[in-house]
């Protein structure tokens, strides 16, 4: 198995699972993020830094030795990051700050360099193409590492029920 195989593997099973973790964290309504359609957008943005990476990873993996295969999955995991991302930019209701803002404003950029990895056509100082992809990818999913964890951080608002009080 290549080192590049390894990777991709490991950068799939990880992105699931972090997705099906942020999938935990809006059952249970951690920091309100279900409680409009500004924060469902947020979720959805979130959610794609795990999913895509986590699509294309298995792509890469099941390509073998058909960079075809490798490549197109990229390409349309990068247009839909691109289109969502983009998307993701217009002004909210919602306060952002100014980490976020920032994440959001890279976000395109960096699926835009995922699809112009994609279109290498051979090694680039001393990189494989999917060597090159795999950095890339890692970026997009670093950023949807930092949204998890800004959501984590964020302050609840509104009251914070008393535990002592149960509700029967």
């Amino acid at each position: 198995m290549t080192a590049a195989a390894s990777f991709y593997q490991l950068l799939s099973t990880v992105s699931f699972t972090l997705l099906g973790l942020w999938f935990v964290v809006l059952g249970l309504s951690h920091g309100s993020w279900r409680s409009g359609p500004e924060r469902h957008r947020a979720t959805l943005h979130v959610a794609l830094h795990f999913f895509l990476p986590g699509t294309m990873g298995l792509g890469a993996v099941l390509a073998g030795e058909a960079p075809v295969i490798w490549r197109v999955t990229f390409l349309l995991g990068a247009a839909i990051g691109v289109v969502e991302a983009v998307g993701f930019l217009r002004p909210t209701n919602r306060p952002r700050g100014r980490l976020e803002r920032g994440l959001a404003s890279c976000s395109p950029v960096l699926y835009l360099l995922v699809g112009a990895a994609a279109l290498v056509p051979r090694p680039l100082a001393g990189l494989a193409p999917l060597q090159i992809e795999g950095m890339a990818t890692a970026l997009v999913f670093l950023v949807g590492m930092v949204h998890i964890w800004l959501a984590y951080a964020e302050r609840q608002t509104g009251a914070v029920p008393d535990p002592r009080r149960a509700v029967v």
